[in-house]
């Protein structure tokens, strides 16, 4: 029975000190991901945000099971594109791709998962050209989809921002429509009345149908509006063009 009971207390201690092993891990990812959010939040700077990038990649390591990790890497790196050159944009796109993919992955049900990976095809295929990326154009709206069914709400309006954009900027032949994307932003528009970026691509489009004063009115909105909590380095560039989208009209 010694053997034996001496056996047990081995195997014992080994699934202690993994379970031990586990939670130091979970726990220096969570470290890790507090240390990103912090980063992120200075992302009006460039190199915080690629700092934040950085940093998450380290927790997604540390714990390849995190989906909060996996989601937060590809944001950042869709904040990170779209201030970097552009030969640098598709490279920094697809690793959001990547990313968003593995917090699927971790969790199928991941909302912010299949937010942002819908947005990283759209700026992944935008980088690469409408034409090379019109395979794109389905799956995104997969995504869109998944997300309007789990929160319509999610990100102001998020699901119906990224489809109003998509029927904008398609060409007529490939599904393009700009009525489809004015009902889209339209519902965008109302459930994040200070997510400016939403008043913005509505106000292209209709600068596009001649409707001036709705246009006009919708970027007033933008220039005279509160800046959304924990929006203020977006804002402050929604704002700015706002200010230069009125100027040419």
């Amino acid at each position: 029975m010694r053997p034996l009971l001496r056996h047990l207390a081995v195997m014992a201690a080994l699934v202690l000190c993994l379970a031990l092993a586990t939670a130091a891990g979970a726990a220096t990812s969570a470290e890790l991901i507090a240390q990103g959010d912090a980063a992120y939040d200075q992302r009006a700077d460039l190199a915080k945000a690629k700092e934040a990038a950085t940093i998450y990649e380290a927790a997604l390591a540390a714990d390849p099971g995190s989906e909060q990790a996996a989601w937060k890497l590809a944001r950042a790196q869709y904040w990170i594109g779209l201030h970097s050159p552009k030969d640098q944009k598709e490279a920094i796109y697809d690793k959001g791709v990547q990313a968003a993919k593995k917090a699927i992955a971790i969790n199928p049900k991941s909302i912010a998962g299949h937010y942002w990976l819908g947005v990283s095809y759209g700026v992944y295929g935008s980088a690469k050209g409408i034409m090379e990326s019109l395979s794109l154009v389905d799956p995104i709206k997969k995504e869109m989809a998944t997300v309007i069914e789990m929160d319509p709400n999610y990100e102001a309006g998020g699901p119906y921002r990224v489809l109003g954009r998509l029927y904008y900027k398609l060409p007529g032949l490939f599904g393009g429509d700009n009525d489809l994307a004015i009902e889209n932003l339209k519902i965008a528009v109302h459930k994040g009345p200070q997510r400016y970026l939403n008043h913005i691509y509505l106000a292209e489009v209709y600068y596009d149908e001649d409707e001036v004063l709705k246009a006009n009115g919708l970027l007033k909105t933008v220039v005279e509006g509160p800046v959304e909590p924990g929006y203020a380095p977006e804002t402050a560039e929604w704002k700015a063009q706002a200010k230069e989208m009125l100027s040419k009209h």
